[in-house]
């Protein structure tokens, strides 16, 4: 008996730094994002593209660096076109964003499944062209190019899953810009891929 519970006490302590190893998440993480973009100001629609440095603080706790791109792709909304314009919407905004970030996992799962939320100041390198319509007697539009290099505030919820590879999770985020008193901004709707990097 007391043979068996030695061995039982050694495969314990033998097996206890392969669970423990398990349950660490990984030091650095890389995440790469595609997604759909709203331009809510402008009533513009687009894409957005993301890119992710995850370092782990603590147990719930991490650090994001993040450098993302947007590019409207159309309106969404009916507008009095300018007369120059020849029928088309020449309405567009971009930006290249670059965000720190401090992230939080509310829920975390054995089976893998996370939900987190983050929040940090972000940096936007950009601007577009809008159309603005006066009204003196009859409608009167023009457009109105704005160029942007200011701070503003990103939140973000993210849900976060195991795939069949145990390199990479998949993750779905919904996050918002705001800026100049306006928040959302902008509205992301965002697919990701996280993969490990380095040892934990």
């Amino acid at each position: 008996m007391k043979t068996h519970r030695l061995l039982l006490i050694l495969l314990i302590f033998a097996l206890a730094p392969i669970i423990s190893h398990a349950q660490v998440k990984p030091k650095l993480q890389y995440t790469v994002g595609l997604g759909s973009s709203i331009d809510g100001m402008n009533d513009l629609y687009g894409i957005n593209f993301s890119n992710e440095l995850n370092v782990r603080l603590g147990k719930r706790t991490s650090f994001n660096a993040g450098l993302s791109f947007y590019q409207s792709l159309g309106s969404y909304n009916e507008k009095i076109l300018p007369e120059y314009s020849n029928g088309k919407n020449n309405e567009q905004s971009s930006g290249i964003f670059i965000t720190p970030s401090l992230k939080y996992d509310i829920i975390q799962r054995p089976s893998g499944f996370n939900l987190a939320f983050s929040a940090g100041p972000s940096l936007q390198l950009g601007g577009g062209s809008f159309i603005r319509s006066f009204y003196s007697g009859q409608p009167v539009s023009n457009y109105i190019v704005n160029k942007y290099q200011r701070i503003g505030l990103i939140i973000e919820l993210e849900a976060e899953w195991n795939s069949k590879n145990p390199n990479r999770k998949n993750a779905v985020s919904i996050s918002a810009f705001g800026a100049d008193n306006s928040i959302p901004w902008y509205l992301n709707a965002t697919y990701k891929m996280r993969f490990k990097v380095g040892k934990k």
